[in-house]
This record gives C-alpha cells, sequence and structure tokens, in this order.
C-alpha cells in the first residue's frame, strides 16, 4: 500500500494543494507553511525528559489535545512537547499556545522530509488527534518503534472509508496505529470492522473536558452587562450566518437584550447587519471615551472581533448557536458547560453533540422564526423551565466528561511516558 501512496496519491495530493495554492490565500499559505516546517523547530528544547509529538488537522482539532497537553504538563515537569498543523490557520492561531515548546507545519509526507522531521523533534510518542493521518509518517515512525496514539477517534459507519474501493487501503493505514482511543461505541464498532487488528479503547472526548476547564478559566471577553438595558434576558447569539440574524431580527422582544456574534465579523457582513439592527451598536464603539450610546436603552451589541465568544457565553442567560441554516450548527457544548439553554436551527444532523442534546431534551431546536419565538417567549416567562433546560446542556457536558484522564491513565500503563 505505502508504494501506491507514495507515487500515485501523494503526487496528485500535493498537486492539487499547489494548484489550489494559485487562487487560495489559505491553500498558498498551507502549502508555504509545509515546505517551511524547519523554522518552526529552529529553537526546539534539547531537554531531557518525556518528548511527545501531537499533530492536529487545524484549530478545533488542537482545542481537543489542549487538555491532554495541560495534564502532561502536570504529571511531567521535565518535558519537551511539540505540535505539527496541516492547515495555516492551525499554526496561525494555536502555534504560540504557552503549553507547547515549539511548533510548525507537518511537513510533506515523503520519506527524506519525514526522517529529518523525527531525528529534529525526537519523540518517545506521537498523538495525533481525531484524524490527519499521514502514511510516511506512520509507517517511518512504526520502523522506528515510536508509538502512535489516535486520540478523540470517529468513525461512522456509512464513512466512505468504508467503500469498497477504498477500504483496503484505510485497513492499512489505520493498521499503522500503535493505539486509537475513540469516542464511543460506535466508533469502537466502525473502528473493529475497518481495522480488526488495531487496538482500541473507548476512552471518550477531550471536547467535554475543555469547555468545562474554559468556565474555570478568567475570560478574555469584556464584561457587556453595564452598556445594556438595565431589565432583560441577555441572549448571546454566537457564530451567527445571515440567516440566523433574520430569524432572531424577526423574533426581537423588548425584555430580551441581544449579543450578535457573528462567525465572520467583516466589515462586508457587519454594515448590512447594523441596518437589520438600526439601534444596535457595536463592541468596539463601546470604549469608555466613546459617549456616542444611550446605554441605559441599549438592547443590542453587535461583537466586532474573534476569539471571546466562549467569555460571552458566560455573560448571558440565554445562548443562540448559529449555523444550522446553512451547512451546520456551530458548537453547542460552550454555552451547554455555563448552565444556560442553548437553541439553535435545524441543522444537527452534522453535530452528534447537537443531536445527542436534542435527544436527551437539552437543546431546543427551532425550524423557522415562529418557533424560535415561541421558544424564547417560553424562555422569558417561565424561570423554572430556562432553569431546568440549563442545568441539563451543563449535565450533558458533565456526564461526558473526563476523557483526558482516562487517556492519560491508559498512556501511563502502556509504559509510553516514562
Amino acid at each position: 500500500m505505502l508504494p501506491f501512496y507514495r507515487y500515485l496519491i501523494r503526487p496528485l495530493l500535493d498537486f492539487l494543494l499547489r494548484a489550489m495554492a494559485i487562487w487560495s490565500p489559505k491553500a498558498r499559505l498551507t502549502w508555504q507553511g509545509r515546505r517551511g516546517w524547519r523554522s518552526g523547530l529552529q529553537r526546539l528544547p534539547q531537554t531531557v525528559g518525556v518528548r511527545v509529538h501531537f499533530h492536529a488537522a487545524s484549530v478545533g482539532e488542537f482545542e481537543q489535545a489542549k487538555p491532554i497537553i495541560e495534564e502532561l504538563r502536570t504529571h511531567f515537569k521535565q518535558s519537551v512537547i511539540t505540535a505539527s498543523f496541516f492547515s495555516s490557520s492551525g499554526m496561525q492561531q494555536q502555534g504560540s499556545y504557552a503549553g507547547i515548546d515549539a511548533a510548525c507545519g507537518l511537513p510533506p509526507d515523503r520519506p527524506k522530509e519525514i526522517r529529518e522531521f523525527l531525528e529534529r523533534v525526537r519523540p518517545q510518542l506521537i498523538i495525533i488527534v481525531r484524524y490527519d493521518l499521514w502514511p510516511v509518517l506512520l509507517a517511518e515512525s512504526k520502523r522506528r518503534g515510536i508509538p502512535v496514539v489516535l486520540v478523540c477517534g470517529v468513525l461512522h459507519r456509512s464513512s466512505a472509508r468504508m467503500l469498497p474501493v477504498v477500504r483496503y487501503f484505510f485497513r492499512w493505514l489505520y493498521s499503522q496505529l500503535t493505539l486509537a482511543c475513540v469516542v464511543g461505541p460506535d466508533d469502537a464498532a466502525a473502528f473493529q470492522k475497518l481495522a480488526p487488528t488495531l487496538e482500541l479503547h473507548r476512552a471518550g472526548d477531550t471536547r467535554y473536558d475543555r469547555v468545562l476547564a474554559r468556565t474555570q478559566q478568567p475570560s478574555a471577553a469584556p464584561t457587556i452587562a453595564p452598556h445594556l438595558a438595565e431589565h432583560g434576558l441577555t441572549l448571546i447569539a454566537g457564530s451567527t450566518w445571515p440567516d440566523d440574524e433574520r430569524l432572531i431580527a424577526q423574533s426581537s422582544d423588548s425584555r430580551l437584550r441581544v449579543v450578535l456574534v457573528p462567525h465572520e465579523p467583516t466589515p462586508e457582513h457587519l454594515l448590512p447587519l447594523r441596518k437589520q439592527f438600526p439601534e444596535s451598536v457595536l463592541l468596539s464603539e463601546l470604549e469608555p471615551e466613546l459617549e456616542t450610546t444611550n446605554r441605559a436603552k441599549l438592547h443590542t451589541v453587535i461583537v466586532d472581533r474573534t476569539g471571546i465568544l466562549s467569555g460571552l457565553y458566560r455573560q448571558g442567560e440565554i445562548a443562540y448557536v448559529g449555523g444550522g441554516f446553512g451547512a451546520g450548527v456551530h458548537s453547542v457544548l460552550e454555552p451547554a458547560a455555563y448552565g444556560i439553554p442553548v437553541l439553535c436551527g435545524p441543522g444537527i444532523e452534522r453535530s452528534r453533540d447537537a443531536v445527542a442534546m436534542q435527544e436527551s431534551g437539552a437543546l431546543l431546536v427551532v425550524k423557522d422564526a415562529a418557533s424560535l419565538r415561541q421558544a424564547l417567549l417560553r424562555l422569558l416567562e417561565n424561570p423554572t423551565e430556562r432553569r431546568r433546560l440549563g442545568e441539563a446542556a451543563q449535565q450533558f457536558v458533565k456526564s461526558r466528561a473526563n476523557a483526558t484522564e482516562r487517556i492519560i491513565s491508559t498512556l501511563l500503563k502502556k509504559g509510553w511516558l516514562a
């Protein structure tokens, strides 16, 4: 299988990425990052101790690695932890994370580069988060006796990896792993079917640990409450798209104080949004020196910056998560972890968290402006129901926590962190 990959599949993947780089700035940065991987390892510590390397495709997957990294730092004071990313956004946004000693783009998956990469990093253990397996990296690590562990592994029975044409390639690919820590029983069954020889452990998903930990950390978000109307409940509408925002505008209630957090707060998005909410104010306009707002009557704030959504959910009493009227709902876990009712649109099938939350009665799914208005009225007028839904959402997260502890325990038992 490896020659088939090296001489056919990998050159094709390289060609496609280089072709995309002609017109896509993101693809261009990813290509440049993979070629320039050595620069990120120039200051790699040579400390003697536990050496663990993490690989993640991008930003979201690396968030799942952070609880494991932080736990490793607690267990092993003398440790060297490195990370690699496939996407340019992963490297840009997470490469400076304080928990790692060095970060780089993943080298091109060719024997020469991978060998040099492993010689520089010298990992005694490689942890790959969720997916993004690269055949040469796996094969060369296996040849050198370096354990490679997949964590937070998920696999659907209907995955394209199960199709007859490609199944044998992926069976070989997963067989190069030393161990897979999978999320749930359905994932375990699918992995068992695809790669019968792969050792599996059901450990859960570290995302639950991550969102709960963030509720205990200082918030990077500014406090908006002093700028809002004195009376009313605060609705934090996070990661919204135009379809979400239209429904919220149509479902407005004088008893709601709305904080809109667009998924893409670009000028092109914000200009029509301000017209849709004519009495709204941008977060950047709420600086103390600006006196352009009658703060006693302010009911709508539009957040025109990124990276603070989790801290804003902390300030809300109701959460609406966007994306459910488009490609798919965004993360429902962050607001749930704060113990507030969570609402979203109907596009939840691509989010197993959202599907499970709805099945457990911890998520309100709305189909149109009328059903959103009805749900908001229900929460506004019934404090007991609001509290019940918030507690159900938080309990959903807490009941699925502790994956990090199970993963670390498994690694320690295997002796890979000695």
